[in-house]
């Protein structure tokens, strides 16, 4: 295992196929520390983003995770599951549910659905995190789950743990329409805790319905406090059914939106540009070329955003 414990900062790419054969095996048992398992798994996904390898062998990959318990490669594998599906189309997006949505759910009855008292936090993290990805992937377990915590709570019928309240949120904002849009307008008005606000405000950005994404993409900029824009932006740009025409959002919206704080601007550039520019390349590089020949704006994000 080349760059023991990931402690350097750098990407190993395994040429030889039965080296790597190996090390999926001490993975499978467990051999290896969990950083090294994370780590291998990511240097992969690296690779699978630059083209260098096809994405098939990152999958196939995963199935040496199969009883991974860890949360480091679990969330890794979490995270680059689901930038792969968003990336994807037909077919092969569909593969991707599939096998996100059958590790999900075998992880899900692991942990279980509902925090339990002094469970790890990292536990929570990850629970929170997957309960979304699942619901996107289809999983019925989770939709039902998430679903009816959420319609407890849009009617005053129940309580919902705080470190699930999140992903109810967002899953409710998913299956919901117009009744869920409402609900978290009003409670974004009335409620005192930042916190909550931060969770509604990634909950907004979570419907699948295109004419309450625009009513979305609308609130944000004549009612979110500045402060706070560049929060339902960034989950609008990797929600699926967002993310597409959250590029002509940006250009269309331009003037008021370069009025965010630098930093929050910045935010909005590495949201929108790497998903919202897909399969538009050419025009994204054509008007930021122009764009930076007139404006001193965010240049290094754009920059990397571009790359």
């Amino acid at each position: 295992k080349v760059n023991s414990g990931q402690t350097g900062f750098f990407r190993v790419k395994y040429n030889d196929r039965d080296n790597l054969e190996y090390l999926g095996r001490l993975v499978s048992e467990k051999t290896l520390s969990l950083e090294d398992r994370w780590g291998i798994q990511n240097d992969l996904f690296a690779f699978a983003k630059s083209g260098t390898i096809a994405v098939q062998d990152y999958l196939s990959f995963l199935s040496h995770y199969e009883n991974e318990e860890a949360f480091l490669p679990l969330a890794g594998i979490a995270g680059n599951l689901f930038q792969t599906y968003l990336v994807m189309e037909g077919e092969d997006r569909e593969r991707i549910a599939s096998l996100g949505r059958s590790l999900i759910e075998e992880l899900l009855e692991k942990i279980g659905y509902e925090p339990t008292e002094n469970e790890r936090h990292t536990v929570s993290i990850l629970r929170d995190q997957i309960l979304w990805h699942a619901a996107v992937y289809g999983s019925n377990r989770a939709l039902a789950f998430a679903s009816d915590k959420f319609q407890a709570l849009l009617h005053g019928k129940g309580t919902v743990h705080a470190d699930i309240m999140k992903s109810v949120m967002r899953i409710g904002a998913l299956t919901g329409g117009s009744e869920a849009h409402q609900w978290l307008q009003e409670r974004f008005q009335s409620t005192e805790s930042e916190h909550d606000r931060i969770n509604i405000l990634t909950a907004m950005g979570s419907f699948k319905d295109r004419a309450l994404i625009e009513k979305v993409q609308q609130y944000i900029l004549d009612t979110v406090p500045a402060r706070k824009q560049f929060i339902p932006v960034g989950v609008l740009s990797s929600n699926p059914y967002a993310c597409a025409n959250m590029w002509e959002w940006y250009k269309g919206n331009l003037e008021k939106i370069e009025q965010f704080h630098p930093m929050h601007y910045e935010r909005v550039i590495a949201s929108i540009v790497p998903m919202g520019g897909l399969g538009r390349e050419r025009e994204v590089n054509a008007f930021f070329e122009e764009y930076m020949s007139k404006k001193d704006k965010a240049r290094d994000m754009i920059k990397l955003s571009l790359e």
